[in-house]
């Protein structure tokens, strides 16, 4: 009976623990005022018979202090087999209303690069590192849990993009897509999108970490959605963001609502789990910027908008469970 009652008290107090800890450990990301659309395709491109629209993307700032995008652009009618090209935009200013169109950054080898998904820039001294997807020759890959190819470009000035000659860095299966590189304490994070296994397509992000840029080791599965769909496609465009001592995963749930982005908190870069939800967000493949003299913004697109929108973004301390 001691026994028994020990172990009750045990279960209570760690529970407490857990529960005071998520009282004091997250903040809460807010959208605090209203999209900016910054880019409208439709303003410079006549090319097909309906709208033009933007999905999975990417910011970087350059050195100069400009503030460049980069990200998936066709036309209606939908069909993502036929994304081939990334749009390329930039401004000089965050907070900048309009944005210049510089036309397409990149564009699918034909025979070689089924599509041109979802960029990643990243800075590392001198040179922009740009990882994206290429999907997958084979000729059934639209229609089964395809490996998708994660490749990588390199740029010093953001206009021209050379291929790196060891593409694909790997390949997973759901088609998997969507990268992000978070770099923390000198080891570097690769999250995607992809499904849990092969056979179980429970929607789902994976990561993989390095000492640089181009050796990765294996996947492991950071989070997981109980939504399955071969191409994994409750949980893409993941983001994470480390701040004041978490890390923030943002996916975002496209098949339980197209428009909706969930936000995940963890004290461990490689697992975010589910109970740890911290707030759901009305944006679609969403990315969160900082700009030093600015702050925070949040972007929003996807095939149901004209282009490319930001608003400003806060963090606010959560106050209860």
């Amino acid at each position: 009976m001691r026994i028994k009652i020990l172990l009750l008290v045990v279960g209570i107090l760690s529970a407490f623990s857990r529960a005071d800890g998520q009282k004091a450990a997250y903040l809460v990301p807010e959208i605090s005022g209203p999209f900016t659309h910054i880019f409208n395709p439709n303003d410079t491109r006549k090319e097909g018979d309906s709208s033009w629209y933007t999905n999975d993307h990417t910011f970087i700032k350059g050195k100069d202090g400009a503030w460049h995008a980069y990200g998936i652009i066709h036309h209606l009618p939908v069909r993502p087999w036929e994304e081939t090209r990334l749009f390329h935009i930039s401004a000089s200013s965050i907070k900048q209303a309009k944005w210049e169109d510089h036309g397409y950054a990149m564009s699918a080898q034909p025979g070689v690069e089924r599509v041109m998904w979802a960029p990643h820039v990243i800075r590392e001294k001198d040179t922009y590192y740009m990882f994206y997807n290429i999907g997958n020759m084979q000729k059934n890959a639209p229609d089964y849990a395809s490996w998708g190819q994660l490749c990588l470009a390199t740029s010093k000035d953001l206009f021209t993009w050379q291929r790196h000659d060891r593409n694909p860095l790997f390949s997973d299966p759901g088609h998997a897509r969507d990268s992000y590189i978070l770099k923390y304490k000198n080891r570097y994070y690769y999250y995607y999108t992809r499904v849990q296994t092969e056979t179980d397509l429970r929607s789902a992000v994976a990561v993989r970490t390095g000492p640089d840029l181009l050796h990765w080791s294996g996947p492991k599965i950071a989070h997981t959605q109980p939504y399955e769909i071969y191409w994994g496609g409750d949980a893409e465009s993941p983001f994470v963001i480390h701040k004041d001592g978490l890390f923030y995963l943002f996916i975002c749930q496209a098949m339980t609502a197209y428009n909706q982005t969930a936000v995940f908190w963890s004290k461990d870069p490689e697992n975010f789990p589910a109970e740890n939800l911290v707030c759901t967000l009305p944006v679609h493949a969403a990315e969160v910027i900082y700009d030093e003299k600015e702050g925070w913004f949040i972007s929003n697109t996807g095939w149901d908008k004209k282009g490319l929108f930001l608003a400003p973004l806060t963090w606010k301390k959560q106050t209860g469970l």
